[in-house]
């Protein structure tokens, strides 16, 4: 439960109509879902077939049962990378449709999951029970799906086109129910909640020492956060009370470069602030926040060949974070750490490669498609401070993963005459500087200096022969134009 010396949790008034859950609302959203999804599913099973594992045989009842409560059928699936992650999206969906009704974060990620169930044992009957599908939609596309619910919601309170497209992109349903009168309250008091909103564009210049390659890409970007633990309707238990969310898309002469995307949600936890007197320089006010949290992470730099691809599903974490300020000055640190499910693109994919590796029929966990799954952790630290308007930071992010090789969970038991099958450790650390510098009341321009070192190890499991490993290190120079809704 949060803790505020200026307002006390049990004082918030609870508008009544927020309090009622809409299950027939729900019900009704999330089967239109399945059902667009599983029409598009249809029109496209010509090319889904090389997926398909299983026919029904006898008796379909003892079929599906036997796919709900057996271990059987549950596989990691090896599909291509933009269907898996595209699950991520899926699940947003499936959570805002129970969102959308007043149900809170957790109904709404449990609702997730049994849809992701409903989808996985029954819509793909011929296929495995996929697990990384299930960890992907429920927990990747809860955090996604509540980032974009809160962001959209705080949109719809701004002006013009631009939040207005934003917020209908968000939640689409919170936006086709609007075009026909049937609005929906506001989970959040917005007078209180501490929301940002910022678009930008700009250029970047970065160069790999190892392999001696640089590139210019233009920039184009979303950043965004919302800080409700005084504006929210609700506990903390119900409701995630920090939101952030980064979008990056890098263009290049040779096409789309970079395509990022990183959302957290601080869950709720034990928070404190002290104000400080307004307008004083003297008089210092103080703020900290500590519990559990969750995040996703996508990152594809690099041209489709030689591209640096990872997705993380930060499943479950630990934020804690604290800030000082008066007049003039403001210090915030904060920290995260999340234990990882990931698929990874493996960094020694290239030299493995160069020496006339390949991945065919490494059943263990590196698929054919180039990629595999993995455990690991992302921890981050970020550090800020103001002066005015001016705004120094620096930011430093370090994952591991290490994939998972148990070929219990091979996606088929066929006959397999590969003997190579293949473990990876991959790491990646992350330093960046910036400098915020404002132009206008709307228009900020800043510049940072990014170092990414990777380092990338694969080995034979069966072959203790086979050992390769690569590292290079990053750096990338940017100037972005941020304009502040």
């Amino acid at each position: 439960m949060a803790i505020s010396d200026t307002q006390p949790a049990d004082t918030v008034s609870i508008p009544p109509q927020l309090v009622e859950k809409d299950w027939w609302g729900a019900l009704a959203e999330i089967t239109t879902v399945l059902v667009i999804g599983e029409v598009l599913y249809q029109s496209g099973e010509e090319s889904m077939k090389e997926d398909f594992d299983y026919e029904i045989e006898g008796n379909a009842g003892r079929y599906f049962v036997d796919r709900i409560i057996t271990t059987e059928t549950w596989k990691l699936d090896d599909n291509e990378i933009g269907m898996n992650w595209g699950h991520a999206y899926a699940g947003a969906l499936y959570h805002q449709a129970f969102r959308n009704y007043n149900f809170n974060y957790y109904e709404s990620m449990l609702g997730n999951f049994i849809a992701s169930g409903i989808w996985e044992v029954f819509a793909e009957y011929k296929e495995v029970v996929s697990i990384n599908d299930q960890i992907v939609t429920t927990f990747g596309g809860s955090v996604l799906g509540e980032s974009f619910f809160q962001l959209g919601e705080m949109l719809d309170t701004k002006e013009g086109w631009v939040p207005a497209t934003f917020a209908a992109v968000f939640n689409p349903s919170r936006a086709i129910r609007g075009w026909f009168g049937y609005n929906s309250p506001n989970r959040f008091d917005r007078q209180k909640a501490q929301d940002r909103f910022d678009i930008y564009t700009g250029v970047l210049h970065s160069t790999k020492e190892t392999e001696e390659i640089s590139t210019t890409t233009m920039l184009l970007g979303v950043d965004a956060s919302i800080d409700s633990i005084q504006g929210q309707y609700d506990a903390l238990s119900g409701t995630p009370s920090q939101v952030e969310l980064n979008m990056e898309m890098g263009i290049s002469q040779e096409g789309i470069e970079d395509w990022q995307l990183s959302s957290s949600l601080f869950l709720g936890g034990y928070t404190q602030e002290v104000a400080p007197v307004a307008g004083s320089r003297e008089s210092w006010g103080h703020s900290w926040f500590v519990g559990p949290s969750m995040g996703i992470e996508y990152s594809s730099l690099g041209q489709e060949d030689e591209e640096d691809f990872f997705a993380a599903i930060n499943v479950i974490g630990l934020s804690i974070g604290s800030e000082w300020e008066n007049a003039d000055f403001a210090i915030s640190i904060r920290g995260d750490i999340f234990g990882d499910f990931s698929m990874v693109k493996p960094f020694a994919d290239a030299s493995y490669r160069a020496a006339g590796g390949q991945f065919w029929g490494t059943k263990s966990v590196l698929w054919e498609r180039g990629y595999a799954y993995g455990l690991g952790h992302t921890a981050k630290v970020k550090f800020e401070a103001s002066y005015r308007e001016l705004l120094l930071g620096l930011k430093v992010t370090s994952q591991r993963w290490d994939s998972i090789d148990d070929k219990e969970f091979n996606r088929s038991s066929d006959w397999n005459p590969n003997k190579s099958d293949l473990d990876f450790k991959d790491a990646r650390d992350r330093y960046e500087v910036y400098l915020g510098v404002p132009i206008t009341k709307n228009f900020d321009l800043s510049v940072h200096y990014e170092r990414i070192d990777r380092t990338g190890k694969l080995v034979g499991i069966d072959n203790s022969s086979i050992s390769f490993r690569n590292d290079d290190s990053e750096n990338r120079t940017s100037l972005k134009l941020a304009y502040k809704y």
